[in-house]
């Protein structure tokens, strides 16, 4: 499988980064960085740290881990194909993954989570309660994201080190349960810190301790973090009967008053143009610290760019400042090799970059070296509750909906036309206006762009759905793709004659009805190191995660 896109995730390269970011925190406390920053670099037998240290380099980690998911999924999940003149492209356009091919994340995600058992383990009492708590939400988090694209895992018997080497897989839906579980007592225990006199209050989160909300001051933003993400489980579960039970309970007492994350949920201890602290993204799909692109193999696919140039949707607005060149950005149908020679990315730029060069930063989801690096974006947290609400699992109903939904396309504009510090420059204010209202106008008479055109509950679901596709586009391949297979939205047809209709390859072996894969392996190391537990004879094109009924 063509991974050229990416990058590598080691501990050294996260303590590099946060090595950086922590030299500004000095005057607040934290020292002895150079023996801090050795942390767990084998993760079966971790050296000594302190949770001020760890939690911080672990939510680096976790952002550059969630990046590559991304990545891994760009191909099978509809937004990347090949380019003419590039070869080996092997699994990637015949969809023949072996265990090889998705081996990273699942081994970038227990390192990660060790971390995160560290500081669990070392924050016992009310004093370390703010600790304690982001570590459960954020390992809940990473293994999330196993069970989304791995379906089981170890989980009870994981993360204990040389204490237990070969851990049993725990069953997907039981892991789902544990988390929703986990994060109910974070949020539960942050309220309750919250509540103590400062005579008594926990130990605070300071800024260079918390890369993605920026400490003390923040701990509601990690209360709305968790209960977004416990609704995304809850969505999920619902349908599943082994967990609707357990699920509808959980939705029923759903805390609306913490609600959902207000603005999107980034990473950024202090990425920079310098090698080992460019924003993962950057790094992966426009270049490196010297300027030299990263993708020299990778075109959007005419699935994706359809929802943009007219040919599903009309959609100038994003289309513009996620895809160079656009509207006249190369494309390609994943698996078609029989190409022009001028199906290449751009001349000494990437298909995904809009900077006039790699000096200068430009808007999109690619937007300069030092931009925060998502973990979720308020888009997609609205398009989770708008779903909720659409299905009646939580009140609102189709009204609160329509709201929900309305709010996401208007973030997911909103991320897109940020800059890397994070805002809208005063000079594309009138432009980002302009776009939101002619998205409406270019498509009137579509319900995936005008709610109340969605007459039926599938109606709503797909456009919820496709919306939530969109704003995923180059930030979050897997998710996008994990909500296809939950989900069969945005429709991709079984055949693959209209490269606008189906993003499956035309050289797919897949024997699933639409040519795509409905799971992806477990890694080699796992039938070497841990056979009697890893399950056996993975079919990738039949076995399907536990939510996905389809």
């Amino acid at each position: 499988m063509v991974q050229l896109f990416q990058l590598p995730y080691n501990k050294t390269d996260m303590k590099k980064i946060f090595s950086y970011f922590i030299v500004g925190a000095l005057a607040v406390g934290v020292t002895s960085c150079k023996k801090a920053l050795d942390i767990n670099d084998n993760p079966n037998n971790p050296t000594s740290s302190t949770p001020a240290v760890t939690l911080p380099a672990g939510i680096v980690g976790t952002a550059s881990v969630n990046n590559n998911y991304s990545q891994s999924f760009g191909y099978p999940g509809g937004f990347f194909a090949n380019v003419y003149g590039f070869g080996g492209y092997g699994a990637t356009v015949t969809t023949n993954y072996g265990t090889s091919d998705f081996a990273g994340p699942f081994q970038q995600s227990y390192d990660n989570a060790q971390d995160y058992q560290y500081i669990i383990d070392n924050t016992s009492g009310a004093s370390n309660v703010y600790f304690n708590s982001i570590a459960r939400i954020m390992k809940s988090f990473v293994f999330s994201k196993l069970v989304d694209n791995y379906n089981d895992v170890p989980y009870t018997d994981a993360l204990k080190g040389v204490g237990n080497l070969t851990p049993k897989y725990d069953k997907a839906a039981d892991v789902y349960t544990a988390l929703v579980k986990e994060l109910d007592a974070s949020i539960a225990a942050i309220t309750a810190g919250q509540a103590q006199p400062s005579s008594s209050a926990p130990t605070k989160v300071l800024a260079p301790a918390d890369p993605m909300f920026g400490g003390s001051d923040h701990m509601d933003d990690w209360k709305r973090f968790a209960n977004t993400l416990k609704l995304r489980l809850l969505v999920k579960m619902a349908a599943v009967p082994e967990t609707a039970s357990f699920a509808t309970t959980e939705l029923a007492s759903w805390n609306s008053t913490i609600g959902i994350i207000t603005d999107d949920a980034l990473v950024n201890p202090g990425y920079a143009k310098q090698g080992g602290r460019l924003a993962p993204i950057y790094n992966s799909l426009a270049a490196d610290e010297n300027g030299n692109r990263r993708v020299t193999s990778v075109l959007p696919t005419k699935y994706v760019f359809a929802f943009y140039n007219g040919g599903k949707l009309t959609d100038e607005g994003r289309g513009g400042v996620i895809y160079r060149s656009y509207p006249n950005t190369q494309t390609n149908q994943l698996g078609q090799e029989n190409l022009a020679s001028t199906v290449i990315p751009p001349a000494g730029s990437t298909a995904f970059y809009t900077g006039a060069d790699f000096n200068t930063p430009g808007l999109g989801a690619v937007k300069g070296p030092s931009q925060g690096q998502v973990i979720m974006l308020l888009a997609e947290a609205r398009f989770i509750k708008a779903e909720a609400e659409a299905r009646g699992l939580i009140g609102g109903g189709i009204s609160a909906a329509k709201t929900d939904f309305e709010a996401g396309i208007t973030a997911s504009f909103r991320y897109l036309y940020k800059n890397q510090t994070n805002v809208v420059d005063g000079s594309k204010t009138t432009a980002l206006t302009t776009a939101l209202a002619d998205y409406k106008t270019a498509n009137p008479s579509s319900y995936l762009v005008n709610f109340d055109l969605a007459t039926t509950a599938a109606q709503r679901l797909e456009a919820i759905i496709t919306q939530k596709y969109i704003a995923l586009n180059e930030i979050s391949h897997d998710e996008a793709f994990a909500e296809f297979r939950r989900t069969t939205y945005p429709v991709s047809t079984t055949s693959t004659s209209n490269p606008i209709t189906s993003f499956a390859s035309i050289q797919s072996r897949a024997t699933s009805p639409d040519k795509l894969i409905t799971r992806v392996p477990y890694p080699q190391s796992e039938y070497n190191l841990n056979p009697s537990n890893v399950p056996q004879n993975i079919n990738i094109y039949t076995a399907k995660v536990f939510w996905d009924l389809n």
